[in-house]
């Protein structure tokens, strides 16, 4: 007689199986929630040490150093950073502040750092004017010595000289699209006139006037002496300038000539300043 075959339990084992599988389950829950509580009672313990270290007076502003002002004052950098007395140094976030700083247009570089256990340091480098450029009505814009535009003019910031006039805003340079004629001819002018024993140094110079038919004339001193330049040839127009001066040095009329005409630079003509300009006679030089 034949026995049968022992047959499995398939439900007892899929039933083993489910239970390994919830425990497995359980063990996971239970260390997600262990996990996400350590998590949690972690970053509460960053809150509280952060709150407690940015507002301990241990660590509150005593000394403030500013360097690097010229046309700025410290209060006035003060203010921008938006530091005070009670301003604690680790809740100071060091690339905000410099950001704040860089939006005045008069910073063009700043540098922001503590000084533990109670000092900041702010070195900022400013913006030194090169020219202001007299837009007409009211309007005119403050470029560097890069020839950027860094500043809209305020009434503050009318003492800056030299002035420049004849230019309009199409001449102003914009990334992509390259700059006049008419403005490429003043930063050459600027640029020669701030050369070390420039015979047209840059502090004599009052305004420049860029007309887009008879190019630049300069005036210059305290009784506006116009020198006619024209287009182009800058340096050597302002060489033959410091040769004529000094051949007129002795010649005091003539020093206080009115009118430098230095469109050809081989055939300058002064007008003396005790001529009238519509009937004088002019002298080749």
């Amino acid at each position: 007689m034949k026995t049968k075959p022992t047959r499995k339990n398939r439900f007892r084992q899929n039933r083993q199986a489910q239970q390994t599988l919830n425990r497995s389950r359980v063990r996971f829950a239970a260390k997600a929630l262990a996990g996400g509580l350590v998590l949690v009672l972690a970053s509460a313990a960053f809150i509280f040490a952060y709150d407690y270290f940015t507002q301990t007076r241990q660590f509150q502003v005593r000394r403030i150093e500013v360097t690097g002002v010229q046309r700025l004052t410290r209060q006035q950098v003060l203010a921008i950073a938006g530091f005070g007395p009670q301003t604690n140094i680790l809740a100071v976030n060091l690339t905000t502040t410099r950001k704040r700083l860089l939006a005045d247009p008069w910073i063009a570089e700043a540098v922001v750092s503590r000084e533990i256990p109670s000092g900041l340091h702010v070195h900022i480098r400013e913006e030194v004017p090169l020219a202001y450029l007299d837009m007409g009505a009211g309007d005119g814009f403050l470029i560097n010595a890069a020839g950027e535009v860094f500043k809209r003019e305020t009434g503050s910031d009318s003492d800056v000289t030299p002035r420049v006039q004849g230019l309009d805003h199409a001449d102003l340079p914009v990334s992509g699209r390259p700059s006049s004629e008419a403005f490429r001819a003043v930063m050459t002018l600027l640029n020669l006139a701030g050369e070390q024993h420039s015979p047209l140094p840059r502090s004599s110079i009052r305004r420049i006037h860029m007309d887009r038919e008879i190019g630049a004339t300069v005036y210059t001193g305290a009784d506006n002496r116009a020198l006619k330049l024209g287009f182009g040839r800058y340096r050597e127009k302002c060489e033959a300038l410091g040769r004529l001066m000094a051949r007129l040095s002795g010649e005091s009329r003539l020093t206080r000539c009115r009118v430098i005409d230095l469109f050809d630079v081989n055939r300058i003509v002064i007008s003396p300043a005790s001529e009238d300009p519509l009937v004088a006679e002019h002298k080749e030089g």
